[in-house]
């Protein structure tokens, strides 16, 4: 009788020590995966850092590409990438950057062409006006950053008073230039296409001076297309009668001065 009450508890704590026993096994296989997970990323790590500090990733090459003006010894220089450092610890986006900030360049892209190279890719602004002050000449570009001095021929011709803008500066800093870039932005095409030049005496002043010899008072580059429109007007008005100046500072009564009466 007695020996037949005990048997369940044996069967059962039989089956306790088997689970015990396969918990411990599943804690041993999961330290075990753990462990070798660690060591692989260890060895990847290591790995890297060995990669990384070798001659196979050393910068060996800067190459220029889209430069027409500026010489690319330049760009190599204002990106700062020096040789022999590892490509895959480069601030390419900080070079691109440093680039950028050379007058000339309107955008500028850094990529790696291989483990050895850098590639470095520009977009050179391009001179629209040629800006005339103390007798400086200097090429300015559409959004009126100063590119370089001695523009081409060709140029939309701005005269302005004063000393001359520095390269690299902006229209900006320079009021009666900012005016006069402003006007130019934004005349329409058929009326731009007859301004042989402008004429910036001062924030307030601008004159235009038309190819067919007419000074054109155009004062502030605001209200431009009434201004345009009142020009329009007496130009169309007063067909091949001599005229010396129009004034469209206020447009709404445009001024029309002879050749022969005092301006």
């Amino acid at each position: 009788m007695s020996a037949t009450r005990t048997r369940p508890r044996v069967v059962i704590d039989q089956r306790i020590a088997e689970r015990r026993a396969e918990v411990r096994q599943q804690r041993r296989r999961r330290r075990l995966r753990r462990t070798l997970v660690v060591l692989g990323l260890a060895a990847l790590v290591a790995g890297f850092v060995a990669i990384e500090r070798s001659a196979l990733v050393g910068l060996e090459e800067v190459e220029v590409h889209g430069t027409q003006r500026l010489d690319p010894a330049e760009v190599e220089t204002a990106a700062d990438l020096e040789l022999g450092t590892s490509t895959l610890r480069l601030g390419l986006d900080d070079a691109a950057d440093r680039v950028t900030a050379l007058p000339l360049v309107q955008q500028a892209q850094a990529r790696r062409l291989d483990p050895l190279t850098v590639a470095i890719t520009v977009e050179e602004r391009q001179p629209a006006v040629a800006v005339t002050a103390d007798g400086v000449r200097l090429a300015v570009d559409r959004e009126g950053v100063v590119l370089f001095e001695g523009a081409p021929d060709g140029l939309t011709a701005i005269a302005a008073s004063g000393p001359p803008p520095e390269v690299g500066d902006t229209v900006d800093d320079h009021p009666a230039l900012a005016n006069a870039h402003e006007a130019w932005r934004s005349l329409s095409g058929p009326l731009r296409a007859q301004v042989d030049r402008y004429v910036a005496e001062g924030p307030d002043e601008l004159r235009l001076e038309l190819t067919s010899g007419i000074d054109v008072r155009f004062g502030r580059a605001d209200r431009v297309d009434e201004k345009v429109r009142a020009l329009g007007a007496v130009l169309a008005d007063i067909g091949d009668a001599p005229v010396r100046t129009v004034d469209v500072r206020a447009p709404a009564t445009p001024v029309v001065v002879g050749a022969d009466e005092q301006p």
